[in-house]
């Protein structure tokens, strides 16, 4: 499976308006999450250069006060439209033992990326998959809102990325806001120009 996604900024001031959207458009408000995500770097490479991410997530969900650790491997971008990528995910028993297990051998944490996280599901008919929308505050950048979506194989790609566009601009939220950068890279380069 590939995950279609197109990120956007929003600002404060447009997360409620986004939110009274969603509702109207027939999503469903799903939980409140707390992410905190640290990333790696390979012990023979940077990810940043090589547009990869190696990623180790706590996430507390808000709604139900529970948590869980998965360790996740993103690939390189596969499109420029989107932030379109192979990503392999498992579940992690605890947390500082695989941050441990990662240092032990050879990585090397390269940064801290904390969000908060509503989720809202779009479920259609057929054999469109659903799309998720979450609406992110994250420390350090501020409001941003992502579409994804699921696709079984590349060809699926570009289809799946005009709709999430199509979504954005039903949203009315400009495309000129749209940034193909993960919060790390837009985070990265906003300590660097500090």
């Amino acid at each position: 499976m590939l995950e279609v996604e197109i990120k956007a900024f929003i600002g404060s001031q447009f997360k409620t308006s986004v939110e009274k959207s969603a509702m109207q458009k027939g999503f469903v408000k799903g939980d409140a999450l707390e992410e905190t995500d640290l990333y790696f770097n390979g012990n023979d490479r940077n990810f940043m250069e090589t547009d990869e991410a190696l990623r180790l997530r706590i996430c507390r969900n808000l709604t139900t006060n529970t948590s869980k650790t998965h360790i996740t491997y993103k690939g390189p971008k596969l499109d420029d439209r989107s932030s379109t990528r192979k990503e392999y995910e498992t579940a992690v028993e605890d947390f500082s033992v695989m941050e441990s297990l990662l240092i032990s051998l050879g990585y090397t944490k390269a940064f801290r990326v904390v969000k908060n996280r509503q989720i809202w599901t779009l479920i259609h008919a057929g054999d469109i998959p659903p799309v998720t929308l979450c609406v992110d505050s994250v420390a350090g950048l501020g409001e941003y809102v992502e579409f994804e979506t699921l696709v079984n194989s590349e060809d699926e790609m570009q289809p799946a990325a005009d709709r999430l566009l199509d979504m954005l601009d039903a949203f009315g939220i400009p495309r000129e806001n749209l940034t193909g950068k993960s919060y790390l890279e837009l985070l990265f380069l906003s300590n660097r120009n500090k």
